[in-house]
């Protein structure tokens, strides 16, 4: 079944990307999210499909710069999200993050997400792929109400090896945080397709503070990632990883599951 939206939403969708642009060079974040643990692609939901994921991650080691359980040891987090293909080269999606500490039995609501992701051109046409990524989130029981990340998506084929390189930038637009500035942040990856259903992947993740003041090495967030995509058919795909901190501040080692569900 192939659902149409009214092309009025798919102007508005673009427009929101070409705001949150400006706005990104009219001023001047929060850390390195561990909800979104995620490179992403100059692909795009196509027109009317709609995607459906679960991206969940447990902390087996946490930081180094915190005992447990502050320094997140055992901590499990999970998003949901709903894509949905605004027109062929526009998607606009939905999030909530959930997380549960070790010695806790119920979820807690972490935050709701809401994004818009476009691509430029066609496959092939420029000398690499592009693509732009906007996204507002709302915190609860956070210091910061909303936060604003944007990300420039750039992509390369080069026979059977794809590299994305996700650059991040991320500031708070109410709370606390609100005049500490833009934050730097990054998520790449090297991925090798070895036939149609395995992919195994390099992805690296990061955050080096505010852009006019960066952290210090070991206060900075970094992590590298080895991780398999599974495309099974259909639709249906999934990805497992584990990824190591490179950083007294990063958690140390973390499990990552992601299951993905597209469809019209």
């Amino acid at each position: 079944m192939k659902f149409n939206l009214p092309k009025s939403i798919a102007w508005h969708a673009s427009q929101t990307l070409l705001g949150a642009s400006t706005l990104l060079l009219s001023q001047t974040a929060h850390a390195l999210n561990y909800f979104e643990l995620e490179v992403y692609p100059y692909k795009t939901a196509a027109q009317g499909e709609v995607e459906l994921e679960n991206f969940s991650t447990y902390t087996r080691r946490g930081t180094q710069d915190a005992p447990a359980p502050d320094n997140n040891k055992g901590l499990t987090r999970s998003s949901f999200e709903a894509s949905y293909g605004v027109t062929e080269k526009t998607e606009v999606a939905g999030y909530v993050d959930y997380s549960r500490a070790r010695s806790q039995g119920d979820w807690d609501l972490k935050a709701s997400r809401l994004h818009a992701r476009t691509r430029f051109a066609e496959k092939g046409e420029l000398p690499v792929d592009l693509g732009l990524y906007a996204e507002v989130e709302f915190p609860r029981k956070d210091e910061n109400d909303a936060e604003l990340e944007l990300r420039g998506i750039i992509e390369k084929d080069l026979g059977q090896w794809t590299l994305d390189v996700n650059p991040i930038f991320e500031k708070v637009l109410k709370g606390a945080e609100k005049n500490e500035g833009w934050e730097l942040q990054y998520a790449a990856s090297v991925i090798y397709r070895l036939d149609e259903r395995w992919h195994p992947r390099l992805d690296f993740f990061g955050d080096f503070g505010t852009l006019r003041d960066f952290e210090g090495r070991d206060e900075q967030k970094h992590l590298i990632s080895p991780a398999l995509d599974i495309m099974f058919g259909h639709g249906l795909s999934a990805g497992f990883g584990v990824a190591f901190g490179q950083s007294k501040a990063s958690e140390q080692q973390l499990v990552r599951a992601r299951v993905e569900w597209e469809f019209f």
